[in-house]
């Protein structure tokens, strides 16, 4: 035939994906940021699966109006008379194929045979038509699908493309890549900085930690010094209110006469009393932690106990033995028995605290008020118990144990 010898030659068609791969590669940043690639990819597929639904429904609504096109076909012809259904004009039906074809050579006498029209209704043409508006809709938005697969495939690729070393391949990437780097002051101004951090990261951490560390010691110190200075000035000034003998210590026995006299002038009410007269008739006792207990000698601590247990309150809260200085101060606080003022009372304990001795508030020695600015204590093995003025310094805890 002569359409076969004329010649032609097609050309391959492109498949749409492929064009579309490289519309968009021809279009992406060079330098486009690998995470914005990413994102746009998911977009892209989100957006694939939509309109690919979408298309999907629209083939759906193509078959249904393709089935009911076929059935009004169906109902608009008898297959036993080949006549129009009732209530339509009786037409012949007539054949939509050819017998066969024409022959047009010279000579031929046969002839193509002639077919009569045939009558369309509305709502086989309305049938028709709904038909056609989706099987277009279905191809458009299945074309718009391929696009976005496309795109997001594009996005993929220079996401997780690997370098080749091809510069004009790769863009800035590969050789590129290693030049820009090469030429880029920001590359030695990095490393450089990167470098001072590593030496200099050591001493920051030494730095910083012993700086918590002093700053913890400080915060310590002043929650214990904080409560002595202002308990000291507190009973300095309380204590500066007495005049007398100037305070003078005395360590050798009182009379009954000079207890009473004491005791008189304190202004102690019956607890009290008892408190104070069994610490003053142990003034001049000597001094002992190894024999606190004999009741032939005491220790600060023992001596307040064994006044306190006179009047029938016990500060060991059970244990029936003296606790230690620090531990009474920090039972006799905890039981609420600590006093926020310096309105002395006789009997009244006063603690002295600062020390680092790994006890309660640093707390080191108790003394017993009596009245007048006055105190007993047994305050060393030289002096062993003694009446005295009040010492105000170090004091840092001021408790009644029957408040």
């Amino acid at each position: 035939m002569e359409f076969n010898a004329s010649g032609a030659v097609f050309a391959k068609k492109n498949n749409f994906a492929d064009s579309m791969r490289q519309f968009i590669s021809e279009e992406a940043a060079i330098f486009s940021p690998e995470k914005e690639e990413a994102a746009s990819a998911s977009m892209d597929r989100t957006a694939e699966k939509i309109v690919r639904f979408s298309a999907d429904k629209s083939k759906v609504k193509a078959k249904e109006q393709k089935r009911i096109l076929d059935s009004i076909k169906g109902d608009n012809i008898k297959p036993e008379t080949g006549h129009v259904a009732e209530g339509k004009t009786e037409i012949k039906a007539v054949s939509s194929k050819m017998d066969k074809f024409t022959d047009e050579r010279p000579g031929s006498d046969v002839k193509a045979s002639q077919s009569k029209p045939k009558e369309v209704s509305s709502s086989e043409r309305s049938a028709k038509k709904a038909k056609s508006k989706e099987t277009k809709a279905a191809a458009t938005k299945t074309a718009v699908a391929n696009l976005f697969k496309a795109k997001a495939d594009m996005s993929n690729d220079l996401v997780s493309d690997k370098v080749t070393g091809d510069a004009l391949k790769d863009g800035n990437s590969g050789l590129v890549k290693t030049f820009t780097t090469f030429i880029n002051p920001m590359t030695y101004v990095k490393k450089w900085l990167a470098k001072i951090a590593a030496l200099i990261a050591p001493y920051i951490l030494i730095f910083t930690t012993v700086a918590a560390v002093v700053f913890i010691i400080i915060a310590l110190l002043f929650s214990v010094l904080q409560p002595i200075a202002e308990v000291g000035e507190a009973l300095s000034g309380f204590v500066a209110m007495f005049t007398g003998d100037g305070g003078g210590l005395r360590n050798t026995s009182f009379s009954d006469g000079e207890i009473d006299e004491i005791v008189a002038a304190s202004g102690a009410d019956e607890t009290q009393e008892k408190v104070i007269r069994y610490a003053l008739s142990k003034v001049g006792y000597p001094y002992s932690q190894d024999y606190r207990t004999s009741g032939k000698a005491y220790d600060c601590s023992s001596l307040a106990y064994y006044s306190w247990e006179n009047a029938g309150v016990d500060i060991s809260y059970g244990t029936n033995y003296p606790p230690t200085a620090a531990e009474g101060a920090r039972m006799l606080e905890a039981h609420s028995k600590k006093l926020s003022t310096s309105d002395l009372k006789p009997g009244d304990l006063i603690y002295y605290g600062g020390e680092a001795n790994g006890r309660y508030m640093g707390i080191y020695h108790v003394a017993i008020y009596v009245g007048d600015g006055k105190a007993v204590e047994a305050l060393s093995t030289k002096y062993g118990v003694v009446y005295q003025k009040l010492r105000t310094k170090n004091a840092c805890m001021v408790c009644r144990p029957n408040m």
